[in-house]
């Protein structure tokens, strides 16, 4: 899960059985969206930015609230509101803005997390008042 701003990230990796990895890679991966797409059924706006037979990336807008100089991020059940995962993911990371890195084990959800908002950058009519 990339931070940024207020939209996340997210980089899933997966394999694919013999005949679906034929299927995607003979038709492409249409087929796969609705799937990858219900992994985050949570969030309300998921898009896919690409996917192919090893793995995805979908963009989820607006996935974290802005409060006071912060992004806070919920937490968010994997999987459907319909059908929840119940097998736990491995190995889940938090990359912030910074590039800093946090990782967590064995989850069935995102994990709660915050991250800075960037600070604005000076009017530049006001840059030029000042000095």
């Amino acid at each position: 899960m990339r931070l940024d701003g207020d939209n996340a990230t997210f980089e899933l990796n997966y394999t694919l059985d013999t005949f679906t990895r034929f299927y995607v890679s003979a038709l492409g991966c249409r087929y796969l969206e609705p799937e990858l797409i219900s992994f985050l059924g949570g969030y309300r706006d998921v898009m896919l930015i690409k996917a192919d037979t090893n793995g995805a990336t979908l963009r989820v807008v607006g996935a974290g609230k802005y409060n006071s100089g912060y992004y806070l991020f919920d937490s968010m059940p994997f999987g459907s509101k319909d059908k929840p995962l119940t097998e736990s993911i491995a190995r889940f990371t938090v990359v912030y803005p910074s590039g800093r890195l946090r990782t967590f084990y064995n989850v069935t959800a995102t994990q709660n997390v915050f991250s800075q908002a960037a600070q604005p950058l000076a009017n530049p009519a006001q840059a030029k008042s000042l000095s």
